[in-house]
C-alpha cells in the first residue's frame, strides 16, 4: 500500500499544469517559460507556423504544421489515401527536426504542452539534452513516408 501511495504521490508531482496566457505566454507549473505565436492555422489555411521565444524574443522553437495524402492508407472514405497532418519542430542551433502527430487545426495549448511535457525548455532555454532526445525519438517519419511513396517505381530491366 505505501509504494501504491509513494508511485501515486510521484506521478502528480510529475504531472504539469500548463497554459497559455493572453499574450503568448508558456506557463508551466505557474512560472513563464517562454512565449509562442501562430501564424495561420486557420480552418482551410495553407500556412500554420507557431514561433516559440525566450523573454529577450530570441527564437527556441520553430514548429511548422504539413500535409500529406497517405497512399498506404486508402479507406472507403479516401480511395486516394488518407490526409494525414503533422508537426515539424525546428530548434535554434540544430539543422535536426522532429515530427510528430498533428491534428489539422493545432493550437498554441497543444504545442505548448508538447514542448512542456518533453521538457524541451529548462530555465528559460532550449535544453539541448532533451531536444536531441526529441528529435531521436520522433525522427522524420511523415516526410520519409511521402518520400517513399512519392518516389517513381524503379523499372529493371534484364537482359
Amino acid at each position: 500500500m505505501a509504494l501504491l501511495l509513494a508511485v501515486g504521490m510521484t506521478a502528480m508531482a510529475q504531472r504539469q499544469k500548463v497554459a497559455v496566457g493572453k499574450d503568448g505566454e508558456i506557463i508551466v507549473n505557474g512560472d513563464t517559460v517562454a512565449y509562442i505565436e501562430k501564424e495561420g492555422c486557420k480552418l482551410l489555411s495553407s500556412e500554420c507556423v507557431f514561433t516559440i521565444v525566450d523573454e529577450n524574443d530570441d527564437l527556441l522553437i520553430t514548429v511548422r504544421q504539413e500535409s500529406f495524402t497517405d497512399k498506404d492508407r486508402r479507406s472507403r472514405e479516401f480511395p486516394d489515401g488518407t490526409p494525414t497532418a503533422y508537426l515539424v519542430f525546428s530548434f535554434r542551433g540544430s539543422d535536426e527536426v522532429a515530427e510528430v502527430d498533428s491534428p489539422f487545426s493545432p493550437k498554441e495549448e497543444s504545442v505548448a504542452k508538447l514542448v512542456a511535457r518533453h521538457r524541451l525548455i529548462k530555465d528559460r532555454q532550449l535544453d539541448p539534452e532533451a531536444v536531441r532526445q526529441f528529435i531521436t525519438a520522433n525522427g522524420t517519419r511523415f516526410s520519409d513516408r511521402e518520400r517513399q511513396q512519392n518516389q517513381p517505381p524503379a523499372i529493371i530491366i534484364q537482359r
